[in-house]
Parts: structure tokens; sequence; C-alpha cells
């Protein structure tokens, strides 16, 4: 847990300290996918590499797969895990008719949305 905790600490400095990559841009739209019933959209830690993906999915797997990143002792996995839970924070404030970059990825409501030119 410890380590979980550092890993944490670092991406929250990160975020903090760096400046931002892009700006949202005026025209543009989110293209919202609804997910299958049952399911929403997630942000998963990445199991093989730094990063972050995002899927339909349930909260059951994503609690099996975060508790296999924390499990794996992987400061790289378990960094992936607090990653996923600040851009899911993050996208609550999200809504269709929100700016965004082109091509971003985010959860709008439990969909699945896509930065696009509007």
């Amino acid at each position: 847990m410890g380590r979980f905790l550092v890993a944490l600490a670092l991406m929250l400095g990160f975020a903090v300290l760096s400046p931002p990559l892009a700006h949202a841009a005026e025209a543009t739209r989110w293209q919202v996918t609804p997910c299958a019933a049952g399911s929403k959209a997630l942000w998963l830690p990445r199991v093989d590499k730094f990063g972050t993906d995002i899927s339909c999915t349930t909260d059951e797997a994503r609690a099996a797969a975060v508790k296999a990143a924390v499990d794996s002792g992987s400061p790289t996995r378990m960094m992936n895990v607090a990653i996923a839970f600040a851009q899911q924070i993050s996208d609550k404030s999200l809504t269709a008719e929100s700016t965004c970059v082109l091509g971003a990825k985010g959860a709008i409501g439990e969909a699945l949305g896509t930065c696009v030119a509007a």
C-alpha cells in the first residue's frame, strides 16, 4: 500500500507542476457512444506499459484490474492506477457540449466520448 501512495503522490506532483500539453479548441464537440447495458465508460490501468485506456466495462472488472496492478508491486502499474482514478474523477465534469482537444477520449456520463471537430 505504501508504494501505491508513493505512486499517487508522484502522479499528483506531475499533474500540479506540469504545464498543460494542449488547449481545448472552441470548434469541437464530444461524439458520444453509449455503452452496452450493465457497463459504463471506465478508465483502466495498462498492464504492459505506462498509461491508461478507456473502455466500456463493469465496476467489478475494473476493480479486478486495479487489484491486479496493486498486487503486482510494479511502480509503473500502480502509477497507472492512480492516473486512471484521476482521469475518472476529472471526467465527471465533462458533458457532450464541453470543449475538448481533438482526438481526446473521455467518460461522458456512463458513455464513451471522443473529441471531434464541430
